[in-house]
């Protein structure tokens, strides 16, 4: 419903001295809100908002809370139209509102309390718009929604799509007005200039604050099946060095077989010698000349597995580099989102409607 508000002037009466005339009614100024604080008053600064817009978002009394409290805050309110809650809400009645924003303190998220800041003040905005005024904006808003590319943002609408319609096109209101860059529609874009002197501001917030995480989870999602594809060839290159080293033990024996073999056939060969006959020197050359290429052979073949065993130690190491590397990044998106999420510990318990 459309908030309609008629504040009852009071009367007054001035009497001039000596004058002896009354003056009629004195019209008082429109009601002017001012920030509770100068952090919301600079939120309202940075997302470029207009003078109308600054007069909507102060009038909501804006607050920003620190994370348990946003959001016991937010969970308590039945009546927010929010599917999901990250880090701002707008509850309303119909026609009292209030904004509340969670702080938002790690470094490497700036520009999201700020997205989230004009996103809520365009719920409020969305609230104040009569049913043509919805239905004017409702073609406009799903036509530009195709313009979407962002993952992320394609399944947050994909989800509201399904449900209510106005809550919907009240979603792609607040959604495509702080994220998408061209809304391929003159009028539309002209449409938000009421909130914002440079909408192109308020999209560089979304596109940082949302950058950091998307680039982790993209080098995360990159490296998820290299590793598993380097785990699988390492597995594979550590079975094959297991079994050639097998191979090269029983080689080994066997070599210790033909040596033991060759070394009787000398003693042998050397005592006919003695006796004049010398029928096994023959014997013996060829034995210790057979021994010999099994003697380079082998050789080789221990050559070649400490080749493989040194490329293999190079890979593991390229692979643990890797997978610590992962281990950081997953670190680090733990770190962000622990910053802006409620841990199983913290979770607040729903409150019935």
């Amino acid at each position: 419903m459309k908030k309609s508000w008629h504040p009852i002037f009071p009367i007054s009466l001035w009497i001039l001295v000596g004058g002896g005339w009354l003056s009629g009614c004195s019209l008082l100024a429109p009601k002017v809100y001012k920030p509770i604080s100068p952090k919301i008053e600079q939120l309202a600064i940075d997302t470029m908002m207009t003078q109308k817009a600054q007069q909507l978002f102060y009038q909501q009394e804006p607050r920003i809370e620190p994370k348990k409290t946003f959001h016991k805050l937010c969970r308590k309110a039945s009546h927010n139209t929010e599917k999901t809650i990250l880090l701002g809400c707008f509850i309303s009645d119909g026609y009292e509102g209030s904004i509340i924003i969670q702080s938002v303190t790690d470094p490497r998220l700036d520009g999201m309390m700020e997205m989230v800041a004009a996103h809520e003040m365009l719920h409020a905005a969305y609230q104040q718009l009569s049913n043509e005024e919805r239905s004017q904006l409702a073609s406009k808003l799903k036509r530009a929604a195709k313009r979407v590319k962002d993952e992320h943002l394609l399944a947050v609408l994909k989800e509201y799509e399904s449900g209510d319609q106005d809550l919907y096109v009240n979603e792609l209101h607040s959604h495509l007005g702080t994220s998408l860059g061209d809304l391929g529609d003159p009028e539309l874009e002209e449409y938000y200039r009421q909130y914002f002197r440079d909408r192109k501001q308020v999209v560089a917030f979304s596109d940082r604050s949302r950058r950091v995480l998307a680039k982790i989870e993209s080098q995360v999602d990159q490296l998820e099946p290299e590793l598993n594809s380097l785990e699988i060839n390492l597995k594979a290159e550590k079975d094959y060095i297991q079994r050639a080293e097998d191979d090269l033990k029983t080689y080994y024996r066997d070599l210790e077989r033909m040596k033991t073999n060759l070394t009787r056939l000398k003693q042998q060969a050397e005592a006919s010698l003695s006796r004049g006959d010398d029928s096994l020197v023959n014997d013996f050359e060829q034995a210790r000349s057979r021994f010999n290429s099994e003697v380079g052979e082998f050789n080789g073949q221990i050559q070649q597995l400490q080749d493989r065993i040194q490329q293999f130690n190079q890979q593991y190491d390229a692979y643990s580099q890797k997978v610590n590397f992962y281990n950081e990044l997953a670190a680090t998106n733990r770190s962000i989102l622990s910053s802006i999420k409620l841990a199983p510990s913290e979770k607040v318990k729903p409150v019935a409607p």
